[in-house]
């Protein structure tokens, strides 16, 4: 990273820790409602698609997102080490510079211990946590839409040809559309909370029509990474699935996106308009999830108590309570704030230096 990037992510890194409980947890809100687009495929997308994997009637499922990031990293991580693996692909591989994502200073993350091991069923469903049977038909439709292919020796590994080509391009866009308006968010916020210029050109100024090829397979690391870990993470609230979380972020509707660092919890962003409560049909119309499954999962989610339901109108309440499902990030606030601040400012630099 260039030098004076990661001074500026220094900078930003102290801020955030500086900051109260009650603000961090703030801060984290405007990532979490973002939450709900980084899984979703375009409709271009959709009728490129080698396979019926995708469909413009469903959404594509998170798990299953998250069972092909492990297997892309795994494959890749094993392919740094032993050159023997993919060498048609060597000079893409190289490009991607793993040896930067693999530092453990910058991306924590499980991949090495996995190096010249054989995935398996039995270790996939150890590992994330999911039914054997739901990872078996995971792995049956990214085998039919061309993703993953079954070895040997490896288990299952990414076709190499599959990545470096990546037809979802459109979707891939959005994807960083959102989360370049979730950076420049958190550092206008920052800005605001300090009266200070942190002077980061704004992310979303860059024209992502003009990302080459290598770079799109380099940034993509971070996001596999972040996929794998949404369903792996420890301190996630055990009693939410992948579509509660969704739900969670499909219901958090920001009238207002900056100041509010300004307020301390939820229900004063609710109180002074920053906030917008919703309602099952918009969450579903947010989230590309049907409307039965919005429906259920709200319900469960009023009932645990992380939404209140007023009329039709729904409300995010009782954010960022003791065991909820943030409370680990918080409490283990310098740790979450350098993997926050690494993501989004590593996936900065590529593209900057696109």
């Amino acid at each position: 990273m260039d030098p004076n990037l990661d001074a500026k992510k220094e900078k930003v890194i102290n801020l955030i820790n500086n900051l109260d409980d009650g603000n961090f947890a703030l801060l984290l809100l405007i990532h979490i409602s973002r939450y709900q687009n980084l899984f979703l495929h375009t409709e271009p997308d959709w009728e490129n698609s080698p396979t019926n994997w995708l469909t413009k009637n469903r959404r594509l499922q998170d798990e299953s997102i998250g069972v092909l990031s492990f297997i892309i990293l795994f494959s890749l991580t094993n392919a740094h080490v032993n050159e023997d693996l993919f060498p048609e692909f060597r000079k893409q591989i190289k490009a991607m510079h793993l040896d930067d994502f693999l530092d453990n200073n910058f991306f924590t993350g499980p991949f090495n211990k996995f190096i010249e091991k054989k995935i398996s069923l039995k270790v996939l469903e150890a590992f994330f946590s999911i039914p054997r049977e739901n990872i078996r038909r995971y792995l049956k439709s990214l085998i039919e839409a061309g993703f993953v292919n079954k070895d040997k020796k490896y288990g299952y590994l990414v076709n190499m040809e599959a990545y470096v080509q990546y037809i979802f391009t459109d979707s891939l866009g959005k994807i960083m559309k959102s989360l370049m308006r979730t950076f420049d968010d958190i550092l206008l916020n920052l800005e605001d909370k300090y009266q200070c210029k942190l002077n980061v050109k704004p992310i979303s100024t860059i024209n992502l029509k003009t990302v080459k090829p290598e770079i799109w397979n380099r940034i993509r690391l971070p996001m596999y990474l972040f996929w794998v870990r949404v369903l792996t993470l420890e301190g996630n609230d055990p009693t939410l699935s992948p579509n509660d979380r969704v739900v969670l972020s499909a219901s958090i509707y920001f009238r207002k996106h900056t100041g509010i660092l300004n307020f301390n919890d939820v229900a004063e962003l609710y109180e002074n308009g920053y906030l917008l409560p919703t309602n099952i049909s918009s969450i579903s119309e947010a989230s590309k999830m049907p409307r039965e499954t919005v429906r259920r999962c709200s319900n469960k989610l009023i009932k645990i108590g992380h939404l209140e339901k007023r009329g039709r109108q729904l409300f995010r309440i009782n954010y960022a309570r003791k065991d909820g499902e943030i409370a680990t990030f918080i409490k283990n606030k310098a740790v979450t704030t350098r993997d926050m601040m690494n993501f989004y400012f590593s996936i900065y630099d590529d593209l900057a230096q696109s």
